[in-house]
């Protein structure tokens, strides 16, 4: 059955794009996980129409289908399907910026759209407006972070809260326009996101509901004056009174950026030798951060606004976090403190002040919606095998990462919970716990964490395996599930409950020959 589905989808989208051979096929298991998995098949279509066809092929043959959007998704599945055996359908070559318009600030685009294309459109269209970006890279999907409803840096950092009507290929082949999308003519499909009657959106983020194949993103207008906000702490107790006093600022609409928390182990993460022994001692940890500028505890945000708004806002964020050390930049600050430490360079100084700028420029420019590639930088240190043509994915490095990051309420104590439940498990398999503490809303914040380990290293990467499982199990009875997952989680996060009924119910109305993604979030 699959040698003629493979044939049809040849006649379809042309050899050039449908691919079955060793190469290809080895190449799309790769992943940073433990474990892969192995597609039958990969496909390449370049419009909406060829999805439709691609599916009712695969609907007449009984194939199961798996759609990624740039297969960036490292550390929560790479390009990888749930299962053996899937056809992957690799929508990158689906890559136009259908629609940018300034005047209300919005774009619509198609999932091979990356944070890169986004960014260089919009600076080319008059530079007016900002995009949100994520530390996956230049090179990922705006839209596969956004379908898995990932958080950036700017006041659009929560990305699904900032879209506004998608176009979804169901398994029956049509084609489903959520919110106004499906009102022939309606004039705010990507100005009011819910439509009338149900809102549909929502489904299809986290679920193998359908293959989503364009969606509107809301884009930040360029303030006229925007202020970086870093602050750091001295000791680890810190913790639970720092996020108290950032929920309050977030709350009173003074800090309007997503709110980044770093421990040192995150800003040090690609300053230790690979070598050195894991987990990191407190001795150590403190000697590296006397060494590379950073502190126990690191805040990221900004304030956006008016010159006049923002001084005022300013001037309450320092007040309320006065106990930290707090640095606020702007691009002019940047620019003299860049300037001083290379002229201090010459005579042998400013080793501090130059670790200081490399730590805060990365994040600096992310909280202007500018993608760097800082932070994928920062896993490869674990590598063993450095590629000669200078990439940046980790897949080429062997990298092994896992990422495991629960949800809380934005309180102190449930931060202070979540280090005290997470690090000893860490530490007992041998790794370290780089954390980050994001308020991706007023009210709630995400502990980003990671596993890295050495794919190469059979016995290091069964015990990144067995640590992740302790970690879900923990973290589930306790309270604390994901934001997302990867493969190794999907079964984890389900319950026997009528919320997974029900899913499974509509999964089974709109697929009932269950050939989306089998084993994504649902059956």
């Amino acid at each position: 059955m699959l040698h003629e589905a493979i044939g049809q989808w040849g006649k379809i989208l042309g050899a050039d794009a449908v691919k079955s051979d060793d190469v290809t096929v080895d190449r799309y298991a790769r992943t940073t996980a433990p474990r892969g998995t192995a597609p039958a098949a990969v496909l390449w279509p370049q419009r909406t129409e060829q999805v439709q066809q691609i599916v009712r092929i695969a609907v007449r043959f009984r194939v199961p289908l798996y759609p990624i959007s740039r297969g960036r998704n490292w550390g929560y599945g790479d390009a990888c399907a749930p299962q053996d055996g899937q056809v992957i359908i690799d929508l990158r070559r689906m890559n136009r910026i259908v629609e940018l318009n300034r005047e209300l600030a919005y774009a619509v685009i198609e999932p091979g759209v990356s944070q890169q294309q986004l960014h260089d459109h919009l600076e080319s269209s008059g530079n007016d407006l900002w995009m949100d970006a994520t530390g996956a890279g230049p090179d990922a999907s705006v839209v596969g972070n956004t379908l898995e409803r990932g958080f950036g840096h700017t006041p659009c950092g929560d990305h699904f809260a900032n879209t506004c009507g998608m176009r979804i290929v169901l398994a029956d082949a049509s084609v489903l326009d959520t919110g106004f999308g499906h009102v022939p003519g309606a004039h705010a499909t990507y100005c009011y996101p819910y439509g009338i009657g149900p809102g549909l959106d929502g489904l299809f983020c986290q679920s193998n509901l359908g293959i989503v194949t364009r969606v509107g993103v809301w884009l930040n207008r360029r303030p006229q004056a925007m202020r970086a906000v870093f602050a750091s702490t001295s000791s680890d107790d810190d913790l639970v009174d720092l996020i108290d006093r950032l929920r309050e600022l977030r709350l009173a609409g003074l800090l309007r950026s997503a709110v980044h928390v770093a421990n040192d182990l995150r800003l040090l993460s690609s300053r230790v030798d690979a070598a050195t022994s894991r987990p990191l001692s407190p001795g150590d940890r403190q000697r590296l951060r006397k060494v590379h500028g950073v502190g126990a505890w690191n805040v990221s945000s900004a304030i956006y606004g008016t010159r006049t708004t923002v001084a005022a806002a300013g001037l309450q964020v320092k007040k309320t976090l006065r106990s930290y050390r707090v640095v606020s930049l702007n691009d002019a600050k940047l620019r003299r403190a860049k300037r001083a430490g290379a002229l201090l360079g010459l005579f042998g100084m400013g080793a501090n002040l130059r670790a200081l700028i490399s730590v805060v420029e990365p994040a600096f420019e992310m909280l202007k919606g500018r993608p760097v590639d800082a932070f994928v930088r920062d896993i490869l240190p674990h590598a063993t095998c450095p590629s000669e043509s200078g990439s940046l994915d980790p897949l080429d490095y062997h990298t092994g990462l896992i990422w495991v990051s629960p949800v809380a309420p934005a309180q102190g104590d449930h931060a202070r919970r979540l280090i005290q439940l997470m690090e000893p498990i860490y530490n007992r398999f041998g790794f370290d716990l780089p954390v980050t503490f994001t308020l991706v809303t007023e009210r709630a914040l995400s502990a980003v964490t990671n596993i890295s380990f050495n794919r190469r290293d059979c016995e290091q990467t069964e015990r990144a395996a067995a640590c992740y499982d302790e970690l879900m199990r923990t973290l589930m009875d306790a309270g604390y599930p994901p934001y997302r997952t990867g493969p190794a989680g999907f079964k984890r996060i389900r319950t026997d409950s009528p919320f997974w009924h029900a899913a499974q119910r509509i999964k089974h109305a709109l697929d009932p020959h269950g050939i989306i993604s089998p084993g994504r979030y649902l059956d």
